[in-house]
């Protein structure tokens, strides 16, 4: 005897196929309840029921008084490369950064994290990730004049990668240590370079990059818009 499918189940692989195939894409609105209750011949508990197993899952969102959209795809950061860039590819994405700016600071709090003295002058190179064109993260790295000079550091923007820079002039980056918090963003700038407003949350991530001796690199800071990104991480027993 066949087995019945759940009227809410209906709806739900409709919905995601439409996505899949390309109907569906992102922000777009879908169907109302009341087009979707017409549609099927259903109740609106079983249509909400479709609604909220979709939000759950990360195909759809809801705003109020406005309707029921399809979601951004996020980038997924599975903590499997030092390199966000390689992760990025290997899921896909068309990658490219905008350079904010590279150039010579003093900051005494970052010059004792990366083991110098407190006068040394350090590199701060700030730029943008995009991924498929769109503003994702903005990444502030600090590294010592020691390691790199500002007119080394410069060729980030020939070579577009911070990593493939490093490599160019013999930083081979071993390990990193990664803090994760959320924090709100308050630099217009930032805002600004990522098409958010004012006070709005993000994932911020603080990285210590080390050499194989153990020596540290770099330190960065790096606000990633929430509605494009999230971790996940595997953990064996």
């Amino acid at each position: 005897m066949e087995q019945k499918v759940s009227k809410y189940i209906i709806i739900e692989n409709d919905i995601i196929e439409s996505i899949k195939r390309g109907e569906l894409k992102p922000g777009d609105k879908v169907d109302s309840e009341s087009v979707l209750k017409k549609k099927y011949g259903v109740s609106a508990i079983t249509v909400r029921k479709a609604f909220n197993d979709l939000i759950n899952e990360g195909y759809l969102y809801g705003v109020q008084g406005l309707g029921t959209f399809v979601t951004k795809k996020q980038m997924i950061r599975g903590l499997t490369s030092i390199s966000f860039s390689e992760e990025l590819l290997q899921q896909g994405y068309k990658i490219d950064m905008i350079i904010d700016s590279v150039e010579e600071v003093t900051n005494k709090d970052i010059a004792e994290i990366l083991h110098v003295d407190s006068d040394s002058t350090l590199v701060c190179v700030k730029r943008v990730r995009l991924a498929n064109n769109e503003a994702i993260a903005y990444h502030t790295s600090y590294i010592s004049t020691k390691k790199l000079s500002l007119e080394q550091a410069q060729t980030i923007k020939t070579t577009r990668s911070l990593y493939k820079t490093f490599a160019k002039y013999n930083l081979i980056p071993t390990w990193v240590n990664e803090n994760y918090s959320v924090k709100e963003i308050t630099d217009i700038n930032v805002l600004n370079q990522l098409s958010l407003k004012k006070g709005c949350p993000s994932f911020f991530v603080k990285r210590m990059t080390y050499d194989s001796m153990d020596e540290i690199i770099e330190y960065a800071e790096t606000y990633f818009n929430k509605d494009w990104y999230s971790v996940t991480v595997n953990i064996k027993a």
